[in-house]
């Protein structure tokens, strides 16, 4: 081998080495997760073999979104957000609703086009989201808005009862939600609203739309069933929208 073979030999090693690629990303990714899981090997032998299950299961999701990845948009992953994900895995292993908002926001952190959205915050807040939290805010990736109304009733002394429910309209997918879900719908919406990733708007509501629909609710006739003769509703109009906070964490792992 001549000089300049020589020459270019060492430098495509040396490429090699330092250069991102999916499997070398994936491998270090793993390695992160098994080391921080290991203390949980001793917790007995059925939890063990459950823990292992569930465990391949994530890192076949990890490796999965991030053979999606361009070969040229990979870079390997922050340890500022590696860290804080595969220890937060030490208690959400199991619920494959926290594999999946872990497992985009990693392959986000693998990918150039996304590693600017993405704030060490993150994490915190994944772990904070209930799986109705976090269908309500894929909803997002449909329409930027929607609709939604509060329900007071006033009576014939003046005096004001407030419905505790919000009424939603998701326009063309308000079947994504079941009866029971729409009833937790306002507290997803509280805990949205107190991580910041989504408001409720008053002073901007929905254009175009028709806020007495409302009445058709299920939830809106429910309260007509139970009000006072003499009294009457008054509808609060307002929309739902994310923040753009809530944009930047949206499009890293639920609005892709």
């Amino acid at each position: 081998m001549n000089e300049n073979e020589t020459t270019k030999f060492v430098k495509e090693v040396a490429g090699n080495l330092i250069r991102s690629t999916a499997k070398s990303v994936q491998q270090n990714l793993e390695s992160a997760i098994d080391g921080v899981m290991g203390w949980l090997r001793c917790w007995g032998e059925k939890q063990k073999i459950l823990q292992e299950k569930y465990l391949e299961d994530f890192k076949k999701r990890v490796s999965t979104k991030i053979s999606d990845v361009p070969q040229e948009d990979l870079v390997e992953p922050s340890v500022s957000i590696v860290g804080p994900i595969v220890e937060a895995c030490k208690y959400y292993y199991e619920d494959t609703h926290y594999q999946e908002m872990f497992s985009e926001l990693l392959a986000s952190a693998c990918d150039q086009r996304h590693v600017h959205a993405i704030h060490p915050s993150f994490v915190e807040i994944l772990k904070q989201l209930a799986p109705l939290d976090a269908k309500l805010l894929s909803m997002f990736k449909h329409h930027g808005t929607y609709a939604l109304c509060d329900v007071q009733e006033i009576h014939r002394d003046g005096l004001i009862t407030p419905y505790t429910q919000s009424l939603f309209d998701f326009k063309d997918k308000q079947g994504e939600f079941t009866l029971e879900e729409h009833l937790g719908l306002t507290s997803s919406l509280d805990n949205l609203a107190r991580l910041g990733v989504v408001m409720k708007n008053r002073d901007i509501i929905e254009l175009s739309y028709n806020y007495d629909a409302f009445q058709n609710h299920f939830m809106y006739k429910s309260y007509l069933s139970t009000k006072n003769i003499d009294s009457t509703f008054k509808i609060l109009k307002a929309r739902i929208e994310l923040t753009d906070f809530g944009r930047r964490l949206g499009c890293v792992v639920f609005l892709k």
